[in-house]
């Protein structure tokens, strides 16, 4: 008879320490197969990733003037009309964004009926099925002067209007490809939060605004922080849609760079002037981690 102490877990194999029966199974893996799993993803960010930016930043201080590339970066009316122009953007860009993803984030978390979930969830998806080009096409094509909104604006006697080739139809075409982004990061965070707490707060004569405002607010707060971030670092590196919808009168970081690289061939300006873009990102998440912590925006963005 066989004692407790010698009955495994069914379907693991049982041995006994300095027996030579078959060991039992381990789910783990060893930390040198695990590295050679990883490693052609780590080859890969080395070669397209890592390499490119350590070399850009060594070009901005070596190249040219060295350090006075930036001097001369930011001395340029262009380069300062453009990081302005940029981070204006980015920000009128996020905060629409984040507030539109929010919205619809909650409504996929709370819609009951079928018809209504499907239609949303279409909405998200749809600016993902369309490439860059075909959606910004499509906003010319509503924008323009005999476009569906100017016909629509024509029955109520006003118009046309000039809306292409302005930081408006800029923000327009990027807010809409960077909503889904949002949705997606602040859905998952309302989906970790109980509703009970919501319809708890709702019997306590709490109104629909205020439980929101006062339960869901503070626990979703962490990924409205990472969503931000995240839409925000996006949108300032944007090239195609600036070039398409804003033109040369609305000119963006990328597409300054962009000139200075293949049109003036300034490369040192160029480089100076996408490390002051990398480093405008890299700030809007340190202040990120500095106002959630970087547990509770690793939670938020896992």
């Amino acid at each position: 008879m066989a004692t407790t102490s010698e009955v495994d877990e069914p379907g693991r194999a049982s041995a006994r320490p300095g027996s030579s029966g078959p060991r039992a199974w381990d789910s783990s893996l060893g930390n040198w197969r695990a590295l050679l799993l990883v490693s052609p993803l780590v080859v890969l960010l080395g070669l397209f990733v890592f390499y490119p930016l350590v070399k850009l930043g060594i070009d901005s201080v070596t190249a040219g003037e060295g350090l006075r590339n930036y001097s001369t970066a930011l001395d340029s009316p262009a380069v300062r009309r453009a990081l302005v122009t940029t981070m204006v953007a980015g920000v009128v860009i996020t905060v629409l964004s984040v507030g539109i993803g929010a919205l619809l984030a909650w409504y996929l978390r709370t819609v009951q009926s079928p018809v209504v979930l499907a239609v949303l969830w279409l909405a998200v998806l749809a600016p993902f099925w369309m490439g860059t080009v075909v959606k910004n096409y499509a906003i010319i094509l509503l924008f323009s002067r005999n476009g569906a909104l100017n016909d629509l604006l024509g029955l109520i006697g006003v118009g046309p209007l000039s809306i292409l080739y302005k930081p408006g139809a800029v923000i327009f075409g990027t807010t809409y490809t960077m909503v889904p982004y949002a949705v997606f990061s602040l859905y998952a965070v309302f989906l970790s939060i109980d509703l009970a707490l919501v319809a708890a707060a709702r019997s306590m004569g709490a109104s629909r605004t205020r439980a929101l405002w006062t339960v869901v607010l503070p626990l979703a707060l962490p990924g409205f922080v990472a969503s931000a971030a995240l839409v925000f670092a996006i949108t300032i590196g944007f090239y195609v849609t600036p070039v398409l919808l804003g033109g040369a009168q609305t000119p963006f970081m990328a597409s300054v760079i962009q000139d200075n690289v293949l049109n003036y061939f300034n490369y040192p300006l160029a480089s100076a002037a996408s490390v002051m873009l990398l480093v405008a990102a890299l700030a809007i998440l340190g202040l990120a981690l500095a106002l959630v912590g970087r547990e509770r925006l690793v939670r938020a963005v896992a």
